[in-house]
């Protein structure tokens, strides 16, 4: 069989794919050469982007911000075909479209998708880590470009690093500024998450997160990390369209930045002027004044009668004020040091009362419970209590060491020393011996009783002479007695509680002063707040109306899309209003405006003329999670960054600001499961134009993980996760390694039919990567 010559293939590359397929298909026309030999030529064609080759797709004008490789160690218990513990999967020198493929169970998404959740911020569970005695870390290098470069550096600097680390790269031996050939900013951003099984025995594993060798929290690894990413599968897409900020986050994806913004600035206008003119009008209301004067309106004018009665009110509540300070004034000085060194409070609640009094201020808004009034009541009690335990301690001494009670252990003490005298009248014999021990013991007894009065009354520590610092207050307790009758009967007078003649008194000025603030303010206020909640509705409307346009748009656009995918359906991107529409505009933080967005599944009946409502709905009642996977990617092709706004981990305030650039990868992890046929094909397509830039401008890096052969075939980098045994081990072997030529071409065979057919699979699989080539130039 001839097989081509070398010159035959460099003038088929020279004039591109086209070429080639047509000069191929004229050699197989007339027999010069067989399919095997046609085979094995087309899998010899480089594969594309990803490689330092001459192949059309290897560069691009402006380099594009790309993973460059994920690094894990002793995860799971997975080690390499040597025998270690590291994996490493290298995705390539550029941003363009890399599959990932294995047999099911070898470990592609623990090494891929979990381990870029993990490494940036996401939840890591025991599985694994699996020996505790061991570290184990996931590592992930980025190389970033414009606009990501910005991004990352923006978030660091917020986070106080420096970013200036973003452009050294670090190796094992050397560090060494980066950049491209071409005079653009180039850093790389190298995240690593060390994990460790609690020594305590709780399950918990504890966390060690860097950012280019910079230690950081989790929390703020997250923060800067995971925006950057998004990772989809049947799940994530399925609960990424059953919410419904998510669907207004992916139909914003196609606003102008323009009108979100300045919907968000006259949002934030009007929320400032409604929580001004709340904060103005709570102080009014939270006036209190006499009972007789309660119901005037805010501005009503006052009589000159009432003018000179709340003068008269004003100036008897200053000198009452007066009187309260001068009170809390002796209070401190007679308690100034007892205050300094609360600690000595020997037993009683007077020092902490006083220090609450201390800081309490004549007019305060404040709770009953802690006003001035509330704790010149509990010093009231506080000293009552001491009073009583000074009478109480003294009675006390009285029954142990008077003379002149006769209910004293004294005097007992004395009766019985003089019973013991007439028991014994000889100063010798048996009963004088006892007599006189006995009266040694009375003398123990007694230098115990002195010892125990010395305690009650006997010097500066005793217990009389605490209780009576204690109340050495500095006022009588017919002062503190007057103060509070006082404060009783001026509360009466103007029908109040005690508790707020202070909050009164204040009110009373500001009323004799004309409410001057407040009662000027509050129009202001409130004129600020409708002139703003004027704005935010227009700003809303115009929102909604690019919306409209938006979603009708984005309906048609998919529809048409959809039977590609398999989907014999019709979508409908639904808005309608939140509760009080622009009336009373939604503010809160979830979404922006007032719409909210349904997406309307209806399968399409051959015969048709069927109720809709019968054969569809919400897509989140009934739709299947392959049916929502297809339809997210089915939107993502129409509207490029809607899986980036609705599926990846940011904030509602980082999408909404609609500043922030499209993620560097979207990992589409089995998205394409449980289909196949032409649908597996459009899937395949779609995924090679999202790394192209075919469907949108910015194009990102697209890592699929997938048993499909059709995507594996369309890719421009093909690394293969295999899983097998080593010698001495029990563990589980896995290799991760890139294919090419006869290598890939098996494997695209192995995932068409498995190990049947074998010459006719690869057979198919050139095929595949025939058509793949053929869609690229086109």
């Amino acid at each position: 069989l001839a097989v081509p010559s070398q010159s035959f293939w460099a003038s088929a590359f020279s004039t591109g794919g086209v070429a080639i397929t047509k000069r191929v298909r004229s050699g197989l026309h007339n027999n010069k050469f067989s399919a095997r030999c046609a085979v094995r030529l087309w899998s010899d064609v480089p594969v594309g982007g990803c490689d330092d080759s001459d192949h059309k797709y290897s560069s691009s004008p402006q380099q594009k911000s790309h993973i460059v490789s994920v690094k894990s160690h002793n995860i799971a218990g997975i080690v390499n075909d040597e025998g270690n513990c590291d994996i490493e999967i290298e995705f390539g020198s550029t941003a363009c479209l890399v599959c990932v493929t294995g047999e099911s169970g070898s470990g592609k998404s623990l090494l891929v998708s979990k381990a870029l959740d993990v490494v940036t911020g996401g939840k890591a569970t025991n599985a694994l880590v699996q020996n505790s005695e061991k570290e184990s870390w996931i590592e992930l290098t980025v190389r970033l470009c414009e606009p990501h470069l910005s991004t990352v550096s923006s978030r660091l600097q917020h986070f106080g690093i420096d970013p200036l680390i973003l452009y050294h790269q670090h190796t094992e031996d050397t560090t060494h500024d980066v950049g491209d050939d071409n005079g653009h900013a180039v850093g790389y951003l190298h995240l690593q998450r060390i994990l460790v099984a609690s020594s305590s025995g709780s399950g918990k594993l504890k966390s060690t997160c860097r950012i280019n060798e910079k230690q950081v929290s989790l929390k703020n690894l997250r923060e800067i990390a995971s925006p950057l990413f998004t990772i989809v599968d049947v799940g994530v897409a399925s609960g990424a369209l059953n919410r419904a900020a998510s669907r207004l986050a992916m139909l914003d994806i196609g606003i102008d930045d323009s009108i979100k913004q300045q919907c968000i600035q006259s949002r934030d206008l009007y929320k400032e002027a409604t929580k001004r003119r709340k904060r103005i009008k709570k102080e009014l209301e939270s006036r209190i004044l006499p009972s007789s004067m309660q119901g005037n309106a805010y501005g009503s004018e006052l009589e000159q009668e009432q003018i000179e009665l709340l003068e008269h009110w004003v100036d008897e509540l200053d000198l009452f004020e007066a009187r309260v300070n001068r009170f809390q004034e002796a209070l401190y000085e007679q308690y100034s040091e007892l205050i300094a060194h609360g600690n000595r409070s020997d037993g009683n609640n007077i020092i902490s009362t006083l220090q609450q009094l201390r800081e309490c201020v004549w007019g305060d808004r404040i709770d009953d419970d802690d006003s001035i009034f509330a704790h010149l009541l509990q010093f009231r009690e506080d000293i009552k209590a001491v009073e009583s335990q000074l009478i109480a301690a003294n009675a006390a001494y009285e029954g142990l060491a008077s003379l002149t009670v006769p209910e004293s252990a004294a005097v007992s003490l004395e009766k019985v020393r003089k019973l013991l005298y007439t028991i014994s009248a000889d100063d010798t014999g048996p009963m004088f011996e006892k007599v006189e021990r006995t009266h040694e013991l009375l003398n123990i007894v007694e230098e115990s009783l002195n010892d125990c009065a010395r305690s009650i009354d006997g010097g500066a520590d005793s217990i009389i002479s605490t209780l009576e610092n204690a109340v050495c207050t500095g006022v009588s307790m017919e002062e503190v007695d007057g103060l509070v009758a006082d404060w009783n009967a001026l509360a009466r007078k103007h029908g109040i509680s005690p508790y707020a003649l202070p909050t009164c008194h204040t009110s009373l000025r500001h009323e004799i002063d004309g409410n001057v603030e407040a009662l000027k303010l509050l129009p202001e206020a409130e004129e600020d707040e409708r002139v703003a909640l004027e704005d935010y509705t227009q700003s809303c409307k115009a929102l909604s109306s690019a919306r409209e346009i938006v979603a009708s748009n984005l309906s048609r656009s998919v529809t048409e899309l959809l039977p590609s995918l398999g989907l014999e359906c019709t979508l409908h991107v639904q808005l309608t209003q939140r509760p009080g529409g622009f009336d009373d505009p939604y503010c809160g933080p979830e979404t922006l405006g007032v719409d909210v967005v349904d997406l309307l599944l209806f399968h399409n009946e051959a015969n048709g003329g069927a109720n809709e409502s019968k054969r569809g709905g919400n897509i989140e009642h009934v739709g299947s999670s392959g049916e929502k996977s297809r339809v997210l990617l089915a939107i993502e092709t129409c509207l490029p960054g809607s899986i980036g706004a609705t599926c990846n981990n940011c904030s509602a305030e980082y999408t909404q600001n609609g500043n922030n650039p499209n993620p560097i990868s979207i990992v589409y992890d089995e998205i394409d499961a449980h289909v196949g046929g032409r649908a597996a094909v459009t899937i395949a397509k779609l995924l090679a134009d999202q790394s192209s830039g075919e469907a949108s401008q910015a194009w990102n890096q697209i890592i699929a993980i997938t048993h499909s052969a059709s995507v594996a075939a369309i890719a421009d980098r093909h690394i293969v996760i295999e899983r097998g045994s080593t010698s001495g081990s029990t563990s589980p072997a896995v290799r991760a390694s890139v294919v090419n030529g006869s290598s890939r071409r098996k494997e695209i065979a192995r995932m068409a039919s498995g190990d049947l057919a074998v010459g006719e699979a690869e057979m198919f699989a050139d095929a595949l990567i025939r058509d793949a080539l053929l869609h690229r130039d086109a």
